[in-house]
């Protein structure tokens, strides 16, 4: 939930993230507080462009469960609001101490947005498909800057465009704007042969390139160049694609519950798939499910057709999840033991009753001691006050953890390992993290797309998606090197990769293996993720057997095998639990040496290929349901409230 730096200075933004201004027009929202101060500090925004200085402050019911001890919590709200020109900063979200000084709390990527560059062909026809070789024309604007070049764009072709034609009706669209009055242009030379709808592409005195679409469609299957017998409408290359079996409904419960999911993060984390997924499933079993989120309630917006309603902390703790019936919630399930997740689940059962679950999903005391560089040992030994300093509400904390599982009702853990870390006694139950079968099922392989891509057919494709952060970044590093191995002794390989990356993993190899990989960035709507994963021939999980690796369950890992690809992985977590050779390629260690190896001998061997297809199909529909695990955690649920 917090940054935390030097002078005990926390503060969130809360605002949807990558932050993005749409015309130069920016309002960020959050909180920030100096824990040795009773007020409130001033902050603001400082980019390259300029500084933005806060512009209003609001009430937060909800920090000061965090801070108890601090005034200022309950009026640390801010707003921050201006303009900026268009462009990509890095912005520096910075508060002042009572000395005067300024310190940085958070730094994010800030993209400001121009107003959008229009453009309209009204010329022979405002819309529809245009089959007569002929000149076209219309009009196109960005506000606030100079065109320097002007294109149609339909199909595979591009047709170059006169501009700064005179134009009566546009500046009536744009009041005040000079450039509107020669707005105009139309094509240098009549329509060729082509299909497609068309772009008006533009390029600014800045550099920027614009594009607008149209309404219009050019459909010219002839020109003096261009004989009939080129088809220009072929079937253009697309992803592979299939059909999922299609489920029946589930029982409906004879006794409906009231469930609130607390997560840390937003409602695109692997955490909340994994939320979301079994709240769909309980929600169409009769259940009433209120996902409340840490921050960014609006990415919401990713899930399709979601069966549960989302809220923010703040809105949660002080109006309650309104479930439909207008009882408090039955049970409160708190979505690992972070101080953001345990203060809020807190909070809500003592205003709104209900009993406690607590997830487990990590080993949160191995990733506490990774990203402050201490063991945990030491970590576990400092004094209270010592640990207040160090435990921003992102993170367990080493003793009020092991409080909150002693409190808590109920104990879910996503591995049988993580059972170490429950109370001796406590009521447990392990649900394994599953694939959401509208969208992933095995799908064909994609040849078709090779060809788009210009690879050679044997050209070995692997997909990896997920993020890079301290505590994986030495098995990405391994995953990568594997590809550049694979290249480098004649086996060509392509890594598709999707996420982000908030340490530097690669660093002086990175020129050398940046060529064999797509990236693809990150991907919010998860659904978008199976025909891009289905481009693959193999799926790899790096990593070893380690405090870390041992206690999770990749969330990647169902979707691999319900897509019907060989998976190579390590022999932890999952890879315990697989038969090498008949559901997996399981190694002892998954280093670059040894997914280089593994992927040699799968496109060696065709046999092995297939059995660990099939395989992976098979173990997929046996071990990984959302429906299975959701009548496991139901009937978890049940017990505890009978």
């Amino acid at each position: 939930m917090s940054a935390t730096v030097a002078g005990r200075l926390h503060g969130e933004i809360e605002s949807h993230r990558p932050i993005r201004a749409h015309a130069g027009k920016i309002s960020i929202t959050g909180w920030c507080l100096n824990a040795d101060s009773p007020e409130a500090p001033p902050v603001r925004l400082r980019t390259e462009a300029g500084i933005l200085p806060l512009t209003a402050r609001l009430a937060r019911t909800d920090v000061p469960q965090f801070f108890p001890h601090c005034p200022a919590a309950s009026h640390c709200g801010y707003v921050i609001e201006g303009t900026l020109p268009s462009g990509v900063y890095l912005a520096h979200f910075e508060a002042q101490f009572p000395n005067g000084s300024w310190q940085n709390f958070q730094t994010l990527s800030l993209v400001v947005d121009p107003a959008p560059f229009t453009a309209v062909l009204d010329e022979p026809i405002p819309t529809g498909i245009l089959r007569d070789r002929v000149h076209v024309g219309g009009w196109a604007l960005q506000p606030g800057e100079t065109l320097t070049s002007l294109v149609l764009r339909y199909g595979h072709r591009e047709l170059p465009c006169h501009f700064g034609l005179p134009r009566l009706d546009v500046p009536a669209l744009f009041p005040g704007e000079p450039k509107a009055s020669s707005a105009g242009f139309e094509s240098v030379d009549p329509l060729v042969a082509g299909h497609g709808p068309v772009r008006v592409r533009g390029q600014l005195a800045s550099g920027r390139i614009v594009v607008a679409p149209t309404t219009v469609t050019f459909s010219i299957a002839t020109d003096e160049n261009h004989g009939p017998e080129l088809d220009l409408t072929a079937k253009r290359a697309t992803l592979p694609d299939g059909k999922p079996v299609p489920a029946e409904p589930p029982a409906r419960s004879s006794r409906p519950l009231n469930i609130l999911f607390v997560i840390p993060g937003n409602l695109i984390s692997n955490s909340a798939l994994q939320v979301a997924a079994l709240a769909n499933e309980l929600a169409a079993a009769g259940h009433d499910c209120v996902i409340t989120a840490q921050r960014d309630p609006g990415t919401l917006a990713y899930h399709d057709a979601p069966r549960f309603r989302a809220k923010p902390f703040a809105e949660a703790v002080t109006n309650g999840a309104e479930f439909i019936n207008r009882r408090g919630p039955d049970l409160i399930h708190a979505w690992t033991t972070r101080e953001c997740v345990r203060l809020t689940s807190l909070e809500l059962q003592r205003r709104y009753g209900g009993r406690l679950i607590v997830q487990l999903e990590d080993n949160e005391q191995e990733i506490l001691a990774q990203t402050l560089q201490r063991p945990w040992a030491e970590l576990a030994a400092l004094p209270a006050p010592e640990l207040a300093t160090l435990i921003t509400p992102d993170f367990s904390h080493p003793i009020l953890s092991r409080e909150f599982l002693a409190a808590a009702d109920g104990i879910t853990t996503i591995i049988d390992s993580l059972h170490r870390f429950v109370p001796e006694g406590k009521p447990r139950v392990t649900l394994w993290p599953a694939a959401d079968p509208r969208y992933f099922f095995r799908r064909p392989t994609a040849e078709e797309f090779h060809r788009a891509l210009q690879l050679d057919p044997a050209t070995t494709i692997l997909f990896y998606h997920g993020n890079t952060h301290a505590s994986n970044a030495a098995e990405m590093r391994a995953l990568y090197r594997a590809v550049l191995l694979l290249n480098q002794t004649g086996h060509a390989t392509c890594l598709i990769r999707a996420g982000t990356d908030s340490v530097d993993f690669l660093g002086a190899d990175s020129a050398e293996i940046k060529p064999h990989v797509i990236e693809l960035g990150p991907i919010h709507t998860h659904r978008h993720l199976p025909p891009l994963m289905a481009l693959a021939d193999i799926f790899v999980q790096p990593g070893r057997a380690d405090a870390f690796n041992d206690y999770r369950f990749p969330s990647k890992l169902p979707e691999f095998f319900a897509l019907g690809r060989p998976v190579v992985l390590p022999r932890t977590n999952l890879g315990t639990s697989l038969r090498h050779g008949i559901d997996a390629y399981v190694l002892d260690e998954a280093d670059a040496d040894g997914i280089a190896h593994a992927v040699r001998e799968l496109r060696r061997d065709r046999a092995l290929y297939e059995r660990l297809a099939q395989g992976a199909t098979a173990f997929a529909a046996q071990h990984f349901s959302w429906r299975r695990s959701a009548e496991a955690l139901a009937k978890f649920y049940a017990d505890l409230t009978t």
